[in-house]
């Protein structure tokens, strides 16, 4: 799917009117975010989707606050913030940092000799996503949950 231009709704605390789950975490950047951000994603939806979905999202996070050290520059003193929201049928995730933006390519590519892959794979794993750069870069994904296991 072709990214998408919006977002930064949960970072702005506005969504759907009828998520069930709204979770913040502030981070700081440098080399140990992503593993941060794997842990306090995965304790946020533990028991909320199912293992398969959970991988991926934790996939997902894991890649996108990578590139929010790496390319947004989000050092030790920087501040990475991931939102997650559960709505019925769709989970959502925005990586926000303090760098300048990007404009994503349409259809992302494979990079020859491994890494660098992190939007292909954002692009397989998601429903839809996208890039807003309207204050700092907010790097957001839905994935379509097939139901919310145990009722919500």
């Amino acid at each position: 799917m072709m990214p998408e231009r919006h977002g930064g709704f949960l970072k702005h605390e506005t969504w759907r009117a009828d998520a069930v789950l709204v979770h913040r975490l502030q981070l700081a950047g440098g080399p140990a975010a992503a593993a941060g951000a794997r842990t306090g994603v995965e304790q946020a939806l533990a028991g909320r989707v199912g293992a398969e979905d959970l991988s991926d999202v934790s996939v997902l996070v894991s890649e996108l606050v990578t590139n929010a050290v790496r390319h947004g520059c989000a050092g030790r003193e920087e501040t990475i913030v991931v939102h997650v929201a559960i709505a019925p049928e769709v989970l959502r995730v925005e990586v926000c940092d303090g760098g300048p933006g990007f404009d994503p390519p349409a259809v992302p590519r494979n990079r020859p000799g491994g890494g660098g892959n992190g939007l292909v794979l954002l692009a397989r794993l998601s429903s839809s996503w996208g890039v807003a750069s309207d204050d700092g870069t907010c790097v957001w994904f839905e994935r379509a949950l097939p139901s919310l296991p145990g009722g919500g």
